[in-house]
């Protein structure tokens, strides 16, 4: 089985190239995915509705798949071996569902671009079990989050 996820947001590590993906099952449930900045900034652009002036690698493909008649129709993280985290497109082409392999951060990426439901398989969450937002905050060391001022 599957649950529907929701990008609740990305944290970036200051001085890092670590970004940290927060997906969001519940209230009580949460999926974090470390990323690189690129992608962790290709993420952000698509939750805030940023249009670059260029097309990123990301609306490139969307805009590919759009022309060629391809929808996305969902997003699946299907799996996490160690902490490497996989993820399958899935594709309507003529009528036909394709899954193409990728990597969680462009599947996301491109899910946002096109409003595309995000999904976990069971199995990933229960193997990242996360309760609340602290325990995730926990593994960043200050100096790896930098200051906050209020």
């Amino acid at each position: 089985m599957e649950k529907p996820l929701k990008v609740d947001a990305v944290l970036s590590a200051p001085n890092t190239d670590a970004h940290v993906v927060i997906l969001k099952a519940d209230e009580s449930l949460l999926l974090p995915i470390w990323v690189g900045a690129p992608e962790g900034n290709a993420i952000k652009f698509a939750m805030e509705g940023i249009a670059p002036p260029r097309p990123l690698q990301h609306d490139l493909f969307r805009n590919l798949l759009g022309h060629l008649n391809v929808q996305i129709d969902r997003v699946v993280i299907s799996a996490v071996k160690g902490s490497t985290y996989y993820a399958e497109l899935w594709l309507q082409v003529d009528g036909k569902r394709i899954k193409i392999d990728s990597r969680p951060s462009d599947a996301i990426a491109l899910a946002l671009r096109v409003q595309a439901p995000i999904f976990a398989a069971d199995e990933v969450l229960e193997a990242q079990r996360f309760e609340h937002l602290d325990a995730i905050l926990e593994q960043f060391r200050p100096k790896d989050v930098g200051h906050y001022d209020a």
